[in-house]
């Protein structure tokens, strides 16, 4: 299929991520003495700080918990990144340079901060890669809202919405993704697909190598 553009989730999808936010965020909680299992980390997944900190303030409470819990988890996060075992998802890179040779822009849609983000690309010799890049510094709203990929569309250059693809593994990216009414394929991580993002999205593939196979038909 011919393609105009290309916009990545990060977590998950550009990087092997959340496996280390799920561990340090059960260091966290351990530390502050509460538990934090899977079954309730996966409702955050592709939904940004934002929406993190809101639930588990109503959940348990207290701002200060939750504040110094985010705090502590990001932590456990940043020495893990300096030492180099921030991993690539496989297949991404063969589909950088794939978008590349084709001379095909492609960009970033992260709930992420801006901040974080430059430094993860600068960690793993990923800068200036892409050609656009939207944070959680850029909208109001984090996903499920469209926001996030309705501006990285606009960053893109407003190409045609149905030659424009969207790469997920969240269910909270393929319903911000349908809202924006940009086409959206799963590749999934964490999340397994199930009737809903088998429904909504335009294929599920298992890896990034195998969406390079998807779009040269």
């Amino acid at each position: 299929m011919k393609i105009d553009a290309m916009i990545f989730d990060m977590d998950g999808v550009v990087y092997d991520s959340e496996k280390m936010y799920f561990a340090a965020d059960q260091k966290a909680a351990q530390k502050l003495g509460f538990e934090f299992t899977f079954d309730y980390y996966k409702q955050f997944i592709g939904g940004g700080y934002d929406l993190m900190y809101n639930q588990m303030v109503a959940d348990y409470g207290d701002p200060e918990l939750i504040k110094r819990f985010l705090e502590l988890s990001r932590d456990e996060i940043l020495p893990v990144v300096k030492e180099g075992m921030l991993n690539f998802k496989p297949g991404f890179l063969d589909l950088a340079r794939y978008l590349e040779d084709h001379h095909i822009p492609y960009g970033l849609a992260s709930s992420n901060y801006r901040e974080d983000i430059d430094f993860y690309l600068k960690e793993t010799n990923f800068e200036n890669r892409f050609d656009f890049i939207v944070s959680a510094n850029d909208v109001q709203k984090a996903k499920p809202s469209p926001a996030i990929f309705l501006k990285a569309w606009e960053k893109a250059g407003r190409p045609d919405k149905e030659k424009t693809i969207i790469i997920e593994d969240s269910t909270n990216g393929i319903k911000a993704a349908n809202q924006a009414e940009i086409p959206v394929i799963m590749v999934p991580d964490y999340i397994q697909p199930e009737e809903f993002e088998r429904k909504h999205t335009l294929t599920i593939q298992p890896d990034l190598d195998a969406v390079i196979d998807f779009i040269k038909d």
